[in-house]
């Protein structure tokens, strides 16, 4: 007993000198199932934080229960994230974008969803990393895996729902290593069948084209009375990625298309007073998309210090989509839209590290878009939607040591737009600042501070007059101009045990002159125009404290993430609205089995720029799960006594108009979520591979 007291100080001390090193440790005696040292270990240095970068070392039985990377996140419970392993996404604590990577080299979300979690070694939390191969990324979470000198693995998941609808997510994907060379290959097919979609809507029109008729307005009831939505897609990738400790190069190949085959739905309308005369609505909006991507990514670590990055990509979107509604016996919109969508992204970065505590950074980087829409039927015309941004600037960076941390950067950015003849050019510098400062061992004070500009895009600016309703119509803005965003956070990170991790922020977002949707009466008074205007400044000020408690030997995990906002707008609509909500989340392991579960409180908020306020209804769920070296199944139960399909509601009042709507899906409904996956692996574990990046569509620019 003396001797293993011993041993146990020994390493703690050897953990607090020296962390990498101790969680790399860790790494060793897990994979080789060392019990008693394990333990030891395993209490002590579960994590490691230095200014710049947080690492946290999965338990196996976190590893074998993951069929995704996201998963994976959300089964250790960082509390410097915010998982949605239902809805696949993963932001910071303080709501931000994430970059992925694995092991140093940029990651898709399909990678992530296609990795062999059992792979993972540990996982780093980045803010501002000073390697150069994170390509000067803000957030980044980078899976370090492990290694592969020949061999690799292949991978077969399937997601199946039921109850609120039928859909299936089915993916195939193989990885292959050799030497220097990794090749990826991935076939995904996804299918929904879906039955509740629609809504539940009262408005109230004032118009003065009908004050003889309606001197009091004009409200409008309608709802859905049935609906049905089926959606195939069907996606492929290929890759090929040269890989050495200096040297980086991958090309890839993605395809995908987006058919939804089905998108009806019908219902009842009411106006009052009655002078339309009708009773009910249809709509029919198929659509079909198809979309290409080639990608390349470079890296090369030169002499002396330098290194050298660079990206390119080349899109195109074939999209074709036919609106069809009606109200009564009256047609209301009729016409087929087919848009050519062509993009590029090419990204160029030097850095030169100097002095052993500096590190300079010189980066472009110029995106194109090009969208040409053909309106045939009732709507006839086309249009024509293009912009250009390119961007320069310079990033400095001081890190004297492993407990402070500072990154500046200033840019300047160019953006040339044409909407329908009518064009935007602005000129428009940014920066960022963030300090990260250990003052003492197990805290982490980081500030950030950061401004943007936020350019409007096809949908927004193209002028094609389209009918809503018989009082409604919507046209984008060719006139609209970009705005600017400032963000301001503080963020702590206290461990004060090996079983506690709290993560604190307060976070301040400004929008100056944002563009959004205004409701004003038609020329001739007798409808109403949603079109979108610059009009007005946003501020909201927030804070959330996301704290996580293990105990039963890192068996039992709890997690809390309660949040107070306060949001409001100046200009157009002068608004405001206080929030409080909050999550907690719970899960036990035992053997290869895992159980768990979380509520989250109804919210009532606006979103960053959008004056309409909405309300999430309340979300709870269970889980249970199983999952070895090969196999993982998993089952969540979401929402088990709610036999409703109403969901989240939405309303806004202005002077001439006003909405409250209920949505009608299948998100809040009770439903199941089954997950299979399974994975072998084959070859010799020694060097290092990555997945294959997905496909996703582009933003199109049809109304």
């Amino acid at each position: 007993m003396k001797r293993n007291n011993c041993i146990a100080i020994a390493f703690s001390v050897y953990a607090v000198l020296m962390p990498e090193a101790a969680i790399a440790q860790v790494e060793k005696e897990d994979s080789i199932g060392g019990k008693e040292l394990e333990e030891l270990t395993v209490e002590a240095d579960r994590v490691a934080m230095t200014a710049d970068k947080i690492t946290y070392v999965p338990t196996r039985q976190q590893r074998n229960a993951a069929a995704t990377g996201v998963m994976l996140l959300q089964h250790m419970a960082i509390p410097q994230l915010i998982v949605d392993a239902l809805g696949g996404s993963v932001k910071t604590n303080a709501g931000e974008d994430v970059a992925f990577f694995i092991d140093g080299v940029p990651a898709s979300g399909s990678d992530i969803s296609d990795m062999n979690t059992r792979d993972v070694r540990r996982v780093e939390i980045l803010d501002f990393p000073s390697d150069p191969r994170f390509r000067n990324a803000k957030h980044v979470v980078n899976f370090i895996m492990q290694k592969y000198e020949y061999g690799g693995y292949t991978k077969f998941s399937t997601t199946e729902m039921f109850l609120s609808c039928f859909s299936s997510y089915n993916t195939l994907n193989s990885k292959m290593v050799y030497k220097k060379m990794t090749f990826d290959a991935r076939a995904y097919f996804q299918y929904s069948d879906i039955s509740h979609q629609g809504s539940e809507s009262v408005q109230h029109f004032m118009l003065p084209g009908y004050a003889s008729e309606a001197p009091d307005g004009i409200t409008r009831t309608s709802t859905t009375s049935g609906s049905k939505f089926i959606n195939y897609r069907p996606s492929a990738s290929l890759r090929a990625q040269y890989n050495t400790d200096n040297t980086q190069f991958s090309s890839t190949f993605n395809w995908a298309n987006v058919n939804s085959s089905k998108l009806r739905s019908q219902g009842t309308v009411a106006y009052a007073p009655d002078i339309f005369k009708v009773d009910s609505w249809s709509t029919d909006f198929p659509s079909l998309n198809n979309t290409f991507r080639w990608s390349n990514d470079f890296f090369q670590q030169l002499p002396r210090g330098w290194s050298l990055s660079a990206d390119f990509e080349l899109s195109y979107d074939r999209v074709r989509q036919t609106q069809f509604r009606t109200e009564g016996s009256e047609t209301i919109r009729d016409f087929t839209a087919r848009e050519n969508i062509w993009g590029t992204d090419v990204g160029l970065n030097f850095t030169k590290k100097f002095g052993g505590k500096h590190s300079l950074s010189i980066n472009g980087m110029s995106m194109t878009y090009n969208s040409q829409i053909n309106y045939t039927g009732s709507t006839e015309g086309t249009s024509d939607n293009s912009w250009w941004l390119t961007a320069a600037g310079a990033n400095y960076e001081f890190h004297p040591g492993q407990n402070f941390n500072l990154n500046m950067g200033v840019y300047a950015s160019f953006f040339r737009s044409k909407a329908s003849g009518v064009q935007e050019r602005t000129l428009s510098p940014s920066a960022n600042l963030s300090v990260s400062w250990i003052p003492a061992r197990r805290h982490r004070l980081m500030f950030v501070f950061n401004t943007s500009i936020n350019t409007p895009d096809g949908s927004n600016t193209n002028d094609m007059l389209l009918q809503t309703d018989l009082l409604k119509w919507s046209q984008g803005n060719p006139g609209l101009k970009s705005f600017r965003t400032m963000v301001s956070q503080i963020g702590y990170t206290w461990n004060p045990s090996q079983y506690i991790n709290v993560s604190p922020v307060v976070a301040w977002i400004y929008n100056h002159d944002f563009f959004t949707d205004t409701f004003t009466p038609t020329s001739d008074g007798r409808g109403i125009l949603v079109r979108p205007e610059n009009c007005g400044d946003s501020h909201n000020v927030w804070a959330a404290i996301n704290a996580v408690a293990y105990a039963f030997g890192r068996k039992l995990v709890v997690q809390a993430r309660p949040t107070i906002s306060r949001h409001s707008f100046s200009g157009v609509y002068n608004l405001a609205h206080t929030n409080v909500f909050a999550t907690v989340s719970a899960s036990y392991y035992f053997g290869q089995f895992y159980a768990g579960a979380s509520y989250t409180t109804p919210k009532t908020s606006y979103s960053n720029i959008n004056p309409m306020r909405s309300r999430s209804q309340s979300s709870f769920w269970l889980m249970a799960g199983w999952g070895n070296a090969s196999w993982t199944v998993s089952a969540y139960i979401i929402n088990p006594f709610r036999s409703h399909w109403r969901a989240g509601e939405t309303w806004i009042e202005t002077p001439d108009y006003s909405m409250h709507s209920t949505a009608i899906n299948v998100s809040d409904h009770r439903r199941l979520n089954l997950t299979v996956a399974y994975t072998i692996g084959y070859g010799k574990k020694v060097q290092r591979g990555d997945d294959l990046q997905g496909v996703s569509e582009a933003k199109s620019s049809i109304r």
